[in-house]
C-alpha cells in the first residue's frame, strides 16, 4: 500500500552515512536504563512511546533496539530538536546508516509503532485511528527482526488492541472547578516508592521513569502531568519540576484527581467519604480549561454532595460488574448493599438506562462549549443547567452577557447559558424540572415542553404540559422574555430582585411567582416571590433541569 499522506504533509524521509550531520558515533548518549531487555519479537507487537519527561523533551531518546537475525542491529530514536524519529542500522562490515522521519505534528504526546505489514514500520501519531497522523517507513530490516530492547518510556504489548486498553486516543477533555477524572488502567511506572519531604526537585535522575497522566496549557507554558514510583510529578516546559507530596504510594491501578478554585486533589479511591491522598495547591484550575490525555478515563462532576455520592455510588457498581466474570459468584448481601448506596444518592430520582432516543438528547452536550456532558448529567435522566445552593448575595445579579455564555463558581452555584439552552431545546424536545428547598420541604414541579428561543427572541421561553400539583406555578412564566440588569424590557425588575430571569409583571405588582436568580438583598441567601401571600419565601436550595 502507498501512502499518499506522505506527501500530503511533506514528510522527510532521508537516508544518510555516517560522514553525514551525525558522524560522532557516541552522539547519541544512550541511557543504559533499558525497560525490557531481550524480548522476544512478533510482527504483532505494538510498541507505545510516550514523550514523557524533560530529558525526552530536551534530548535524543532511545526507543528500542533489535537484533537482526543477519547480525545487523536497528535501533530507533526520537529527536525532540528536529522532531523526528532517527533510524539507525548498524553492521559490522558496512558503516552506520541513519534515515530521518520527520513528524509533522509539532505537539505529540505518544507514538504507536506496528510491525504488521512486512518489511514497513507503521507510525501513528497520538492516535492509531486518524490516518492524518499516520506515517511509515519501508525497510527489510523489520523481517529480519529477532529480539526487542526498550527503552525509557516506551512499552511493548502484544497487539493493537492491548495497547489501546492502556493508551487511547490523544483526547481534549473539558474540565471544570468541581470535576472529577479517573484515570484507569495498569500504568507503567509501578516500582515501590521512595518518599521524600520536598516539594521541588530541580534535576531528577534519568533512571527514573515517568509516565504521561495529562498535559495542559497555561499562558503559554505546557505543563505534564506525570505518574512517577507511586508519586506524582509535574513538568513545565519553562524547566520548573515539582513531586506533590503523597501521604501513601498511589497504586498502578487507577486514582482520581478532582479539580478545584484551590488545587488539584488526589485519591486512591471513590472520593465519597474517603481522604485525599495528595494535594497540588495551585489557582490554576478555578476557570474551565482543557486538559489533553492519551490514557484510558473516565470523568464527571462531583461539585456538591449529592453529585458526589452520585458520582461514586455508580463508579462502585461499575467496578463491581467489571469484576463479574462466568466463573464468579457474589454473595447478595454484596450486591444488595451496593444497590442500596445507589438507591440512598439519588434524592430525587431513580436510576435511569436511557433509550435510543434520550440518548441522542443527552449526547447534545458533549458538543456544549461551556460546560459538557460529564459535567452536567450525574447519571440521571436530567440535565441540571441551573443550581443555587446557599449562595453569596449578589452572585446572580449579572449582565446580560454571563447569562448568555453561563457561568459557575465551581462548587453549587451554575448557570449553563441562554445560548446553550437555546442550541439543546430546538434540536431536540425537552422537558422541565425544578427543585426548591423552603426550609426542610422539598418542592418539585415538573412540565413535559420546555424551550428557550434564540436571541432575536429576546430568550423567550415556552413552557407547557404540567406534569405534577402545581406548588411553584411557573406555567405562569411561559411566554416570557429574559431579562438581566442591562438587558430586556423587565431589566429594572433583575435590578429590583438581584439576578437575571425570566421575569414577567403580574397584577398587583408582584413580580414573580418563581425566581430562581432572585434575592431581596436583606440576606445571604436566594428567594422567590409567593404571590398569594405576597411576601418573599426563602429559599436556600433551587435547581432546574432538562428532563430527556
Amino acid at each position: 500500500m502507498v501512502f499518499k499522506f506522505l506527501a500530503i504533509f511533506s514528510l522527510c524521509l532521508i537516508s544518510i552515512k555516517a560522514n553525514g550531520f551525525m558522524q560522532n558515533p557516541n552522539r547519541m548518549q544512550i541511557r543504559p536504563d533499558l525497560r525490557h531487555p531481550g524480548l522476544a519479537f512478533n510482527d504483532s507487537n505494538v510498541i507505545v512511546w510516550e514523550k514523557c519527561g524533560v530529558s525526552a523533551r530536551t534530548k535524543i531518546s532511545p526507543i528500542f533496539k533489535s537484533n537482526l537475525i543477519d547480525d545487523k542491529k536497528l535501533s530507533l530514536f526520537y529527536n525532540p530538536s528536529i522532531n523526528s524519529l532517527v533510524f539507525e542500522t548498524e553492521s559490522p562490515e558496512s558503516p552506520l546508516n541513519t534515515s530521518v522521519v520527520k513528524i509533522p505534528e509539532n505537539d505529540i504526546n505518544t507514538l504507536f509503532l506496528s510491525f504488521k505489514d512486512p518489511n514497513k514500520l507503521q507510525i501513528y501519531v497520538d492516535c492509531p485511528s486518524t490516518t492524518k497522523h499516520k506515517l511509515s517507513w519501508d525497510s527489510d530490516s523489520f523481517s529480519k527482526m529477532k529480539s526487542l530492547e526498550l527503552y525509557t518510556n516506551a512499552e511493548a504489548f502484544e497487539n493493537m488492541q492491548k495497547a489501546l486498553d492502556i493508551f487511547q486516543c490523544r483526547s481534549v477533555v473539558n474540565v471544570n472547578p468541581g470535576s472529577v477524572v479517573r484515570f484507569n488502567g495498569l500504568l507503567q511506572s509501578a516500582r515501590p516508592p521512595s518518599f521524600t519531604t520536598s516539594t521541588l526537585v530541580p534535576n531528577l535522575p534519568d533512571s527514573q521513569d515517568p509516565t504521561l497522566i495529562y498535559s495542559f496549557n497555561n499562558d503559554g507554558i505546557l505543563y505534564s502531568f506525570n505518574y512517577l514510583n507511586g508519586k506524582f510529578q509535574v513538568i513545565s516546559s519553562n524547566g520548573s519540576e515539582i513531586l506533590i507530596n503523597s501521604t501513601r504510594p498511589v497504586p498502578p491501578n487507577g486514582f482520581y484527581l478532582v479539580f478545584s478554585n484551590n488545587g488539584l486533589h488526589i485519591y486512591d479511591k471513590c472520593p465519597h467519604r474517603n481522604a485525599q491522598i495528595g494535594f497540588w495547591p495551585t489557582d490554576m484550575f478555578k476557570n474551565k480549561f482543557k486538559i489533553e490525555t492519551s490514557r484510558v478515563y473516565s470523568s464527571g462532576n462531583v461539585a456538591s454532595d449529592q453529585l458526589l455520592e452520585s458520582y461514586c455510588a455508580i463508579n462502585d457498581m461499575l467496578s463491581l460488574n467489571e469484576s463479574i466474570s462466568a466463573d464468579t459468584c457474589l454473595n447478595v448481601d454484596q450486591v444488595q448493599s451496593q444497590l442500596k448506596m445507589v438507591q440512598n444518592s439519588f434524592k430525587f430520582s431513580s436510576l435511569f438506562l436511557p433509550s435510543t432516543e434520550q440518548m441522542q438528547k443527552l449526547l447534545l452536550l458533549k458538543e456544549v462549549e461551556n460546560f459538557d456532558l460529564p459535567y452536567t448529567v450525574s447519571s440521571e435522566h436530567r440535565i441540571l443547567f441551573a443550581s443555587r445552593h446557599n449562595a453569596p448575595t449578589r452572585f446572580f445579579n449579572r449582565p446580560m452577557m454571563d447569562y448568555v455564555q453561563g457561568f459557575s463558581d465551581g462548587q453549587n452555584n451554575y448557570w449553563i447559558g441562554l445560548d446553550t439552552l437555546n442550541q439543546l431545546t430546538n434540536q431536540q424536545s425537552f422537558g422541565l424540572k425544578l427543585e426548591i428547598k423552603v426550609g426542610q420541604i422539598f418542592y418539585t414541579e415538573e412540565y413535559a415542553e420546555f424551550r428557550v428561543l434564540n436571541s432575536t427572541d429576546g430568550y423567550k421561553i415556552l413552557v407547557d404540559g404540567l406534569k405534577t400539583p402545581s406548588f411553584i406555578n411557573f406555567w405562569q412564566h411561559n411566554n416570557t422574555e429574559f431579562s438581566a440588569l442591562d438587558f430586556g424590557e423587565n431589566s429594572f425588575v433583575a435590578r429590583k430582585l438581584l439576578g437575571g430571569f425570566w421575569h414577567k409583571l403580574f397584577a398587583l405588582n408582584t413580580e414573580n411567582y418563581y425566581c430562581f436568580s432572585c434575592e431581596t438583598g436583606d440576606d445571604l441567601s436566594g428567594s422567590y416571590y409567593d404571590n398569594p401571600e405576597g411576601n418573599f419565601k426563602e429559599v436556600r436550595i433551587t435547581n432546574m433541569y432538562l428532563t430527556v
